[in-house]
């Protein structure tokens, strides 16, 4: 449920048995979530919708690149919802997708991370 095996295996095949390139993909999109995460947090705090959409597009394509189907999907819904009027039900539906995708991102972090330790 956490990662589409389908595509993850087709980045491990790139590998070309060379575990560093899984390894770093793994580290940079950690890193690149770690950094979106912070961003949408400010831009909540400012009630930046537009923003938030934009860093939900942005994280919804790094993480379908990788194969982090969940994180994909909700990242999506935070993208759409955000688009709406910034009304207080609006907020709120944004600040729960936004609690949904760190929870999911937290199953997947430990994933991935036990997976590139595995390939190395």
């Amino acid at each position: 449920d956490i990662i589409d095996m389908e595509v993850f295996n087709q980045i491990i095949e790139l590998d070309d048995g060379d575990s560093s390139f899984v390894s770093a993909m793994v580290t940079e999109y950690l890193e690149q979530v770690d950094s979106t995460f912070n961003d949408m947090d400010k831009a909540m705090e400012i009630k930046d919708l537009m923003e938030i959409s934009q860093l939900g597009h942005f994280l919804k394509g790094s993480s379908a690149a990788l194969g982090v189907k969940q994180v994909s999907s909700t990242c999506e819904k935070i993208q759409n919802t955000a688009k709406s009027a910034p009304t207080d039900k609006t907020i709120e539906e944004v600040t729960s997708l936004l609690k949904r995708v760190k929870e999911e991102y937290g199953a997947a972090k430990i994933w991935l991370l036990e997976l590139s330790n595995v390939i190395t």
